[in-house]
C-alpha cells in the first residue's frame, strides 16, 4: 500500500487517513492530527507533571470541478485498494 498520496499542494501520509466519505463528484478526507503536550517539575529528584494526547479531525475536500488533478489521483488510489 501507498505510504504517502501526493496532490497539488501537498503531501498526504496514508497511515493519517481516519475516513474518506465519498460524494458524488467529491471525496472528503478525513486526516487524525495527534499532539501531545505536557510538562514536567522536578525538585531535589523527585516531581511531578502532566501530560496530555488531543487528536485533531482535518477535512480536505478534493473536488472534481475545482481539483481535477486531485480528484484523479485519489479515485486511482482508491479503486487501486
Amino acid at each position: 500500500m501507498t505510504r504517502f498520496i501526493k496532490l497539488t499542494d501537498m503531501l498526504l501520509n496514508t497511515n493519517t487517513i481516519n475516513k474518506i466519505l465519498i460524494k458524488p463528484n467529491k471525496y472528503f478526507i478525513y486526516i487524525n492530527n495527534k499532539k501531545f503536550d505536557g510538562f514536567l517539575w522536578l525538585i531535589g529528584g523527585s516531581g511531578f507533571g502532566n501530560f496530555t494526547s488531543l487528536n485533531n479531525t482535518t477535512e480536505i475536500e478534493v473536488c472534481e470541478t475545482n481539483h481535477p488533478i486531485d480528484y484523479k489521483i485519489v479515485s486511482e488510489w482508491i479503486n487501486k485498494y
